[in-house]
Parts: structure tokens; sequence; C-alpha cells
């Protein structure tokens, strides 16, 4: 508390860092966060801006594996593997394949549920604090299908979310098309969730959060981290090329960095990063209404402040294999189908010109994030891992992991997402 000669350490400035930091604010801690970066300048900059909180099927479906080779041997695929990669991803390949039992996947999917579905009301009270209203717009997300294949191909999906009281509303080819005149004929139905919004600058909204934050007392300090000090039984401080910052308590919301902090504190963990891009087309007069997922496309069309955000494939090649842009030039040729008339804004900036974006998406085996204690040191929290959901989960995760330190109940069974599943 507020008492403690030592803050709360917060290791990582994206938006689940900054979540936990303002709701660890809320429960009276001093807290100082930790980032090599800017708040929001890595994975929180450029998602597709969603908060989904029907977001809950795992990436790892049942039959997932059958569709692999295709994705892979199509060059315009969603998937793609760097083949010298391989070999460092089996064991997380391996945990992916055996999540997809279906017993399984159920239990994945309620466990997201219960950590998503408040996602909108636990940000709320931080999105009023910040004065960052302007930002976050609660007008659902539709699911759009080219064809009647792949309508059919998402009922399982669909019915996954109903199970867990998702309400879904089949379009028609007429109402879709009332809802979204810039979209392409070739779109012959939808299905909408409105339950769900999106954030209309991520970037930009995480920092704002993080500005709200250092109003009420919080330091952001710019290092690298380098590791932890411990006493053997607790974390008493956190190593940066700075210096050493004393702790009462660290949370580790690293994303995709956070396996070295893992390793350290004695955990394991099978975490690895699927790359995601975007481009973005600036003053876009053609542009969704909603966020829309082209399903076939697995691709996400957002609507931004002053521009439309175009997100998604899979490219699983680790941190530091150099950028293939060539994603990115297939997610112009989709926007382009996805809405005809944008062809002549991206003319207009230019082909291969548009802004483009590479970041790293935290994702486990089982799409579930890693949250609650180290196994070894009860005053270091995770909360990492969250895959295709970090925003949906920011700020949740967050006010869980404020509950936790203060020795609440986090309101919600934390098993699912224990660091203790990787043993």
């Amino acid at each position: 508390m507020s008492g403690n000669a030592s803050p709360v350490v917060v290791l990582g400035a994206g938006i689940v860092g900054v979540c936990a930091a303002s709701w660890l604010q809320r429960e009276g801690y001093d807290v100082v966060v930790i980032d090599r970066q800017e708040p929001g300048e890595a994975t929180s900059f450029g998602n597709a801006g969603c908060i989904n909180g029907s977001s809950i099927v795992p990436v790892a479906m049942p039959g997932v594996l059958k569709n692999v080779p295709r994705w892979l041997l199509n060059p315009d695929g969603p998937l793609v593997v760097r083949w010298q990669y391989l070999p460092r991803l089996m064991p997380w390949l391996l945990r992916f394949i055996a999540s997809s039992d279906p017993a399984k996947v159920d239990a994945q999917a309620r466990a997201l549920r219960a950590l998503m579905e408040s996602s909108l009301a636990d940000y709320a009270p931080l999105v009023r604090d910040a004065r960052a209203e302007r930002f976050v717009h609660e007008r659902g997300h539709l699911i759009a299908y080219t064809t009647d294949a792949g309508h059919a191909s998402d009922d399982k999906a669909m019915r996954l979310r109903a199970q867990n009281g998702v309400v879904i509303d089949e379009i028609t080819k007429a109402q879709l098309h009332d809802m979204e005149p810039d979209l392409a004929p070739g779109f012959i139905r939808a299905r909408r969730i409105g339950e769900t919004g999106h954030v209309s600058d991520p970037g930009q909204f995480t920092k704002q959060l993080a500005h709200a934050a250092v109003s009420r007392g919080a330091r952001f300090v710019k290092a690298d981290i380098r590791g932890v000090q411990t006493d053997g039984t607790r974390v008493t401080g956190v190593i940066t090329n700075a210096g050493v910052q004393p702790a009462s308590a660290v949370i580790v919301a690293l994303g995709a960095w956070s396996v070295s902090i893992v390793r350290e504190l004695g955990d394991r963990v099978l975490l690895d990063t699927e790359r995601g891009y975007h481009i973005e087309v600036p003053g876009a007069q053609a542009r969704p209404r909603v966020p829309t997922l082209w399903y076939e496309g697995k691709m996400f069309a957002t609507p931004m402040d002053g521009r439309v955000r175009c997100a998604g494939t899979v490219e699983l090649a680790g941190l530091n294999a150099p950028p293939d842009w060539s994603r990115t030039r297939l997610l112009e040729r989709q926007l382009k189908q996805m809405y005809p008339a944008i062809a002549d804004d991206i003319a207009r900036a230019g082909e291969g010109a548009l802004p483009r974006w590479l970041g790293f998406r935290p994702s486990t085996p089982d799409s579930l994030p890693v949250i609650g204690p180290s196994a070894r040191f009860s005053n270091a929290i995770y909360a990492f891992g969250h895959g295709h959901v970090g925003l949906t989960a920011a700020a949740s995760t967050g006010r869980v992991v404020a509950r936790i330190l203060a020795g609440q109940s986090s309101g919600i069974d934390l098993e699912p997402f224990s660091i203790g599943r990787f043993r």
C-alpha cells in the first residue's frame, strides 16, 4: 500500500501493464512501470483495436490441423511458418495440438469468457478517470462471409460462443449491405455480435491511460530490464541498465518478452509469438462503419481516427526474424477486395506506400493468458500471454492482478490461467 517504502513494479508498459498499474492505484498501491519503450509503443500500438468479450474461441479448435497444410501451401494464406524456426517451435506446436481436444476447447472457452465478459465494464472507470471516452466506441462488430461454405465452417465457433452467453444475430445480404454500403457485393451474409466495442487509436488510448496514472502518482521508467532480485522467498527489486528499482511486488506484463523473467523466477512456460501485420489507409472515404472480420480472408478492417486499419495473418518465426513485408501487400490486396472503392484511396497514397507495421502477439498453445502468482515467489504476479485478446482482456486482467495482490477474491477461477499448467 502507499505506506510501503517500496512500490509495486509493473514490468511492461503495454495495455496490460498500464491497466494493471491503474487498477493497482485504485487499490491504494504506489506504482512504478518499467519498459524500454514509452507506453503503448509495441504490440499495443498496432492491434485491430477490438474489445471483444466474445473472442473466446481458442486458436487450436478441433479440426484446425486439417487446414494447416492448405494454408501453408497458399502464398496468400493466413498462416506462414518460417521453416528454420520450426525446431524451436515444436514444443509449443505439440502442446497446441493437444489443446485442440474438444473437452479442453470447451474449458478454455469458458475460462476466457469468465475473464473477458466484463471487458468494457472493467475499462469504464479507467476510461472515465483518463477522460478517454472519445477513443471507445460500443457499436458491435461483424463477421462477414463470401461463401456459404465459410459460413457453415464457422458454425462450431459460433456455437461455442452461444453456449457461453454470447448473443449472435444472423444478417442477410440485404441487411449487411445496408449496414456496410462500402463492402464488396461478393459478401453474401454476416453475423453480428452487438456486445463488443473498439478503440479508434489503440496506441494513443494506452498513452492516455498511462498519462492518467502518472497524474495520480505513478512513475514510468524507460529502461532495459535485466532481471530481478530476490531474497530467496520474495522479489525485492528489478535490475535495469539504470540500476536497481526496489519493489514490494512485481507484475510481469512483458508480453512476448516475458519468458526470461519467468525462467529467472523458477517457472516454465510455453510462450511464442504470432507475428501480426497491419496496414493503414489515411483519409479513406470507403470504410467500415464497425469493425468487420472477413472470415475467409482472416483479416479485420477497423475504422480508426482518420484512417482505416487492416490487421491479420499469422507468421510463426519468433522475435528476431526480419519482417516479411509481403504479408502487408497481401493485406492491401485483400482490403481492396473487401472495399473496392478504397482502391482509389490506396492509389492516392501510392502502391506499397501505406503505413505498415509488424507486432508480436504473445501466444500460449491453449490461447489462455498466464495470470496469477509465481509458484515460488508469491509477490511476483504474472499477466502476459494474451495472444489475440490483449486489448480486450487488459482491464479485466489488471483488475484481477490488483485483487490478487490485495489478498481479495479474484472473482474468477484462476486455475486455467496458472503458470503451473506448464510444469
